[in-house]
C-alpha cells in the first residue's frame, strides 16, 4: 500500500461525528493515508485527539458503545425552567458526562502525532487553537465540544464550541505547511429539512447547529474554492501570488469528504444512527477516492470537484 502523508481536518457536528470514524478508516486502511497531524473542532476535536493517539480501535468502540447519557444529562422541562429561571444556569442541559468521557479516553495516553483543537471564549469573542503539547489540551477537547445554549459555557472565560467561529479549521491546518489536506465534514452542503420545531430546544438546536454552523462551514469551504481558482489562474499565467506577509503561496492538494444522505439530529446518539453514519462515512470515502472521484451513477457536486484541485497555502 502506498504511504500517503496528509493532514486531517475534522469538522463539528455532534452525533454526526460517527461519519468521520467510517470515512477516516477507509482513507487510512484502504488508501494508505498517514496522518502527519490532525485538527478538529467540536466533536471533531474528540475524534482528532483519539486519532492522534493512534487509538483507532478505541475510537470505533467509543462510538459503537456511545449513548446519550455518556454525552449529557437531560432534564424534564420543569427542571430546565428551574435551572434557567431560578438557578441562572446558562444552558439547557449538563454536559459534564462528556468531560468524563473525554478524560477516560485520553488521559494518560501519549500522542503519536500532533493534534490541535479549537475553542471560543464568549467573553473575548476570540478563537484559540490549542495543541496536544499544551497542559490544558484535554480540557480544551471538552470545551471545544461544548455547544452554547444547549450546554453551559465553561469557566470564567465562558469557553464554548470552537465551531462557533471555525467549523472546519482549514486555516489552522494551512499554517503548518501540510503535504496534503483531507477534510471530513459531518454535514452536507445542503441543509436537511426537519419537522416544525416542537419546543425551544428544537429552535436553538436547529438555528445554531444545523443552520448557523452549516453556513460557517460552507463559507469556509467556498473561500477555499475561490482562492484555489485564483491561484490556479495565476499559476497558469506564470504569476506567483503572495500572502499579506510577503511570502509566496505554495500548492497543497485538498480533498473534502462530506455526507450525501440525511444524517439526522445532531444530538441523536442512538446505536442505529451511529452505525448508519459510520457506514455512510465508509461509502463516501470509497466514492470520493475512486480514480474519477465519482461513483457509478453518482454526480459529484461542482463545489466538491473544485476542492479536489490544488489550493495554495503560505
Amino acid at each position: 500500500m502506498t504511504d500517503r502523508p496528509a493532514t486531517l481536518v475534522l469538522s463539528g457536528g455532534g452525533g454526526k461525528g460517527a461519519f468521520q470514524v467510517g470515512a477516516e478508516r477507509v482513507l487510512r486502511e484502504v488508501h494508505g493515508f498517514r496522518w502527519e497531524r490532525v485538527f478538529g473542532v467540536s466533536v471533531g476535536a474528540l475524534n482528532a485527539a483519539v486519532i492522534a493517539q493512534n487509538e483507532y480501535e478505541r475510537l470505533t468502540n467509543l462510538w459503537m458503545n456511545l449513548r446519550e447519557s455518556d454525552v449529557y444529562r437531560k432534564f424534564p422541562w420543569l427542571v430546565v425552567a428551574l435551572r434557567l429561571g431560578v438557578l441562572n444556569k446558562l444552558g439547557f442541559y449538563d454536559n459534564t458526562p462528556l468531560r468524563d468521557l473525554v478524560e477516560r479516553n485520553l488521559v494518560g495516553r501519549p500522542f503519536a502525532i500532533p493534534a490541535h483543537v479549537g475553542r471560543v471564549s464568549l467573553t473575548s469573542g476570540l478563537y484559540e487553537l490549542v495543541s496536544s503539547d499544551a497542559s490544558d489540551f484535554i480540557p480544551a477537547v471538552w470545551q471545544s465540544a461544548t455547544m452554547p445554549v444547549i450546554w453551559e459555557p465553561i469557566g470564567p472565560q465562558a469557553i464554548v464550541d470552537g465551531g462557533l467561529r471555525n467549523v472546519t479549521p482549514l486555516g489552522d491546518a494551512l499554517g503548518y505547511a501540510p503535504t496534503e489536506i483531507v477534510v471530513i465534514a459531518c454535514s452536507s452542503s445542503r441543509i436537511e429539512p426537519m419537522r416544525y420545531p416542537s419546543n425551544i430546544l428544537d429552535v436553538a438546536r436547529r438555528s445554531l447547529t444545523d443552520i448557523t454552523l452549516n453556513e460557517i462551514l460552507m463559507n469556509d469551504v467556498d473561500v477555499f474554492v475561490r482562492i484555489n481558482d485564483m491561484v490556479r489562474q495565476a499559476h497558469e499565467q506564470g504569476t506567483t501570488l503572495l500572502a499579506p506577509d510577503g511570502k509566496p503561496y505554495v500548492y497543497c492538494r485538498i480533498t473534502v469528504i462530506e455526507p450525501t444522505a440525511p444524517m439526522g439530529d445532531t444530538l441523536d446518539f442512538s446505536p442505529e444512527m451511529t452505525r448508519m453514519r459510520i457506514r455512510h462515512g465508509e461509502d463516501r470515502a470509497r466514492a470520493i477516492m475512486r480514480p474519477t472521484g465519482v461513483g457509478p451513477g453518482e454526480r459529484m457536486p461542482p463545489r466538491i470537484a473544485a476542492q479536489l484541485e490544488p489550493v495554495l497555502h503560505s
